[in-house]
């Protein structure tokens, strides 16, 4: 037993001296390994760029018109709604034509009774045409009975024109669709009483859109009809060309009305919200290709090349785009090296290999 405990105490003392002498060095350091990425690789530089005055602008239809009726009665069969496509000439809605065929029917009356008049004029006229001839009558009577035959004549041919007015009035009770296009709101419903001039409907013709601002002395001075703009909506840029320049200012907002028409794939709508970017002075920016702009994690930067060699992800601020890149704002020096293609296979710490010569 006792031979037992001192062979248990030498081998403790044997492992405790290969502890001491294992501690008394340092552990292996694992060897640093670093990736190499070949990259296009630019310098930025600080360069002229045009400034923008950004403008809010609303779109709106270039062809649009308010329907209403020329007669005064109660609408029917207006089954149209709003948001619905529509065909030039389509039936829209009527308007109950009771008024309209009374006068009608008034003016057909009329008529009679003229043309009635008219035949014993003329037949006054034909038989005092022949005593006057043979100087049976004296010639006052004669000019009378002449006299009326011309009033009767008059008569009859206002009583047919008061027909064809009337009955004119009849197209107007089914007012159709003057171009096609789409209904963007109803004022009025069936049943309602038009009376004239007062709007049912209103429709625009959706492939023929114009952009509207009002801008200040100072811009509409930079401005002339035909020059190119860009518009900027729904996450997309656009090019619209001005179409009329008003130069009488408004009283109140001492601003300028500004119209410019927008291509027919334009994708916007009638109503939208957008901004239009008028030419002001230059400026120095620092531009980057698109290429080489990231989203990591919801952060946007690009990999700057340190004077190792060395990739770093780096956090700035893009711009708007512009020729040659996208600006940024902030996060970048003149001078700074980018990467700016291949960029999936690069993380921080990746050694770049320049593809081509770095320019600035």
């Amino acid at each position: 037993m006792r031979l037992g405990k001192h062979c248990f105490l030498g081998l403790a003392l044997g492992l405790s001296t290969l502890t001491l002498s294992a501690c008394g060095k340092n552990p292996p350091q694992a060897p640093a390994t670093q990736v190499s990425v070949s990259a296009p690789v630019v310098k930025v530089a600080a360069q002229s760029l045009q400034a923008y005055a950004e403008v809010p602008a609303s779109v709106v239809a270039d062809q649009q018109v308010q329907l209403s009726s020329r007669l005064m009665g109660y609408i029917r069969n207006l089954t149209v709604r709003e948001g619905q496509a529509v065909r030039a000439g389509q039936v829209l809605f009527e308007v109950d034509p009771t008024d309209v065929v009374g006068q009608v029917q008034q003016a057909q009356a009329g008529l009679a009774e003229a043309e009635s008049a008219l035949a014993d004029a003329r037949s006054n006229y034909e038989r005092f045409k022949s005593l006057y001839a043979q100087q049976a009558i004296p010639e006052k009577q004669w000019d009378a009975v002449k006299s009326q035959y011309a009033m009767a004549q008059a008569r009859a041919a206002a009583a047919r024109a008061g027909i064809t007015s009337a009955q004119s009035q009849l197209r107007y009770a089914r007012v159709t669709a003057p171009f096609a296009g789409i209904i963007v709101q109803k004022f009025l419903q069936n049943g309602d009483l038009a009376t004239p001039g007062h709007p049912i409907l209103r429709i625009e013709n959706p492939a023929r859109l114009q952009v509207q601002c009002s801008v200040s002395d100072d811009l509409f001075t930079r401005l002339h009809v035909g020059q190119s703009l860009a518009i900027h909506g729904d996450g997309r840029v656009i090019q619209a060309q001005v179409l009329d320049l008003v130069a009488t200012s408004d009283p109140m907002t001492h601003t300028h009305l500004v119209k410019l028409s927008l291509p027919d794939n334009s994708g916007l709508q009638s109503g939208s919200f957008v901004t239009v970017a008028i030419p002001t002075e230059q400026r120095t920016g620092i531009v980057v290709p698109a290429s080489a702009l990231q989203d990591r994690a919801g952060i946007p930067g690009v990999f700057v090349v340190d004077a190792q060699g060395l990739a770093h992800y780096r956090m700035v601020r893009p711009g708007k785009p512009v020729a040659g890149g996208v600006e940024i704002l902030s996060g970048l020096s003149s001078g700074e090296k980018v990467v700016s293609g291949n960029l999936a296979e690069i993380d921080n710490g990746s050694r770049i290999k320049p593809e081509g010569a770095a320019h600035g």
